[in-house]
């Protein structure tokens, strides 16, 4: 039996010698590396789809089994004819192959069929409100894999500016930056991310830079169950950084089966293409979005965006970047030094106008220029322009709330903020907003729910703590021992109130007589004059004449109330203390009248919440 086993041994190994079979193997095999690697040059070179290559390599591989048959029953001299068995063999070769080609194929295209489902579970953002069909996506911060570890500005940066391209695609519904970056530097389950961000898939990737190569990664998942419906590896010189950005907004688009225009960072949106002046608006960026805002931070943001604006002095974005932190430093200074930055700014503001006179920065500052000017209506309008007709991003909506709150359209600001939480759902600052927003349009329960929802966001501080305290104070019931805790919240917080005045209140939360003797105690002391908060609390325990007085103090030490033509923020305490009669006191009518919302008010028919005409010459509030 052995010997029989090994002559039919040997006489396989002789025929598949003879036949050449593995000669057939290797060759095809060599051939194949070879046309793949010309393939992959090539890719590269001209930036082909990577489907192309993946496709490629997987119609070798069919190749291969295929190759290693014919070569069995054709190696031979004589042997052309096709067998029964080896026609079986190759049906079923190209059936299976044909099968793997055809499953790839449609999954590469983002698996239309089965996003919808997904869509209906996951996309609806938490406290939305509303549903959304569009497909949603959340970019995540790029890792950084170089070496040094010092490329973390470059992965945030480029994933930004991802972002902001696929904001561009009204059939999209994106996550802001805010809440997507939130999870940087946490290992969380992407499932559990997708379902606190509301969205079907997600994007991440990695950067790596060595030298003046840089390799970014980047892959698109769903959220549900962690599956890839698209990756792809951009090996590139760092000079062609923003085709990188463009290339991923694109691919991803096509995976999520939508068509996306060609956007780049150009001059039309005020950006750049130069690389040394790109990576300094990013290092000022990241900075800028680390929210410290002491003196030596604000010079380091000053320095970037200088550098920025020398390497290319046409980036409209670095020049508004610059003026916003000499801003920020002149604030912090005083005296000659202060105005000389503030005239430097109003130089900086200037020159963009004459820069870029379309750019939407242009327009909010031309907005907060006409409020400034008493053309409350106009400014508005620009405001509204420049919130509907580019993205709804933080920067975009941001001026149209600011004076439409500061004129006294509550319901509205609210309406506008909820839609941008839909975008920025982890964003704690947004959160603060919309819970001044709740107070002031007296929607207390609402603004109770977003504290509590507040609490579990990174960043959460001194603005909810002293909104809810306000609001508890207000209510004669309130639960004494959060009102107590929240008391020992404010004053542990480094923005806190710090004043004899506030501490003392903390030992009488339980009487409110006692309450009202330090209000009227203090009430008599200039300390306070003008104080924001003495008018909260003032109007929180029902006091309304001192809160009349406090805030008419507060208004006249604004700068231009005289000539009724203070900032919008000057506006903003007319509506921050709602818990009582203040706004039906007969001094907040004339404050009213005299900062000039009142005469806004009839010439435009709109009305303030809570407000409206009294015959033809007077009006009421309550």
């Amino acid at each position: 039996m052995s010997d029989a086993s090994e002559g039919e041994s040997e006489s396989t190994w002789a025929r598949l010698t003879r036949r050449k079979v593995a000669q057939w193997g290797i060759v095809y095999v060599a051939g194949a590396w070879g046309f793949l690697q010309g393939l992959e040059y090539l890719s590269g070179t001209y930036d082909w789809p990577r489907q192309i290559q993946q496709l490629v390599t997987l119609a070798l591989l069919i190749g291969l089994p295929i190759v290693l048959v014919l070569a069995w029953y054709h190696g031979e001299r004589g042997q052309q004819r096709i067998t029964t068995p080896e026609f079986a063999i190759l049906t079923l070769l190209l059936l299976l192959g044909g099968g793997a080609f055809w499953s790839y194929q449609h999954a590469s295209v983002g698996d239309n069929d089965a996003a919808p489902t997904t869509a209906n579970t996951t996309e609806s953002p938490p406290s939305a409100g509303v549903s959304d069909a569009r497909p949603s996506v959340a970019v995540l911060p790029f890792a950084d894999l170089s070496q040094a570890h010092d490329q973390e500005y470059l992965g945030d940066g480029l994933a930004e500016e991802i972002l902001n391209q696929l904001a561009q695609v009204p059939a999209l519904r994106l996550v802001g930056r805010t809440s997507s970056f939130s999870f940087k530097g946490k290992n969380e389950d992407l499932r559990t991310i997708g379902g606190k961000l509301g969205v079907a898939h997600l994007l991440e990737g990695s950067v790596r830079k060595d030298g003046d190569q840089l390799r970014v990664t980047a892959q698109l998942v769903r959220a549900d169950d962690g599956s890839h419906l698209w990756s792809k590896t951009y090996a590139r010189e760092l000079r062609d950084v923003f085709k990188v950005q463009d290339d991923i907004a694109r691919d991803v688009a096509q995976a999520l089966s939508v068509k996306l225009d060609a956007v780049t960072l150009n001059r039309a949106q005020g950006g750049t293409t130069n690389i040394d002046a790109y990576d300094r608006y990013l290092r000022w960026r990241q900075l800028y979005l680390a929210d410290k805002w002491d003196e030596e931070h604000e010079r380091q943001r000053v320095q970037l965006a200088r550098e920025a604006v020398a390497f290319d002095p046409r980036f409209v974005l670095a020049w508004d970047a610059l003026a916003v932190s000499l801003s920020g430093l002149a604030d912090g200074v005083d005296g000659a030094q202060a105005e000389r930055l503030r005239a430097e700014v109003e130089q900086i503001r200037a020159h963009i106008a004459q820069l870029a006179p379309d750019h939407w920065s242009v327009k909010r500052e031309r907005a907060y220029s006409l409020w400034g000017e008493g053309k409350r209506a106009e400014a508005i309008a620009v405001a509204r322009e420049i919130m509907e007709t580019g993205p709804l991003t933080y920067e975009h909506a941001v001026p149209y709330a600011n004076l439409i709150f500061a004129a006294g359209h509550l319901d509205e600001t609210v309406a506008v903020d909820e839609k941008f939480r839909a975008i920025e759902p982890l964003a704690m600052f947004h959160s603060r907003s919309l819970q001044y927003d709740y107070i002031a349009a007296r929607r207390f329960d609402e603004a109770e729910a977003e504290y509590r929802r507040s609490l579990a966001l990174e960043g959460s501080h001194l603005g909810p703590a002293w909104v809810a305290f306000g609001r508890m104070l207000a209510h004669k019931d309130a639960d004494l021992k959060a009102l107590r805790d929240l008391h020992r919240q404010l004053l542990q917080d480094v923005e806190a109130p710090d004043s004899p005045f506030f501490r003392d209140l903390g030992a009488v939360l339980h009487d409110r007589d006692a309450m009202l003797a330090i209000l009227h105690r203090a009430a008599a002391d200039s300390t306070y004059r003008g104080n924001h908060g003495f008018v909260s609390l003032a109007d929180a325990l029902g006091e309304a004449d001192l809160a009349a007085t406090a805030m008419r103090e507060a208004m006249e030490s604004r700068k231009g109330f005289k000539e009724g033509h203070m900032d919008y923020g000057s506006y903003w305490d007319l509506w921050l203390a709602p818990y009582s009669g203040l706004r039906a006191h007969p001094e907040f009518k004339k404050l009213l009248i005299e900062t000039g919302l009142a005469e806004y008010w009839r010439q435009t028919g709109k009305w303030g919440d809570g407000c409206k005409p009294v015959g033809a010459d007077d009006f009421e509030c309550q």
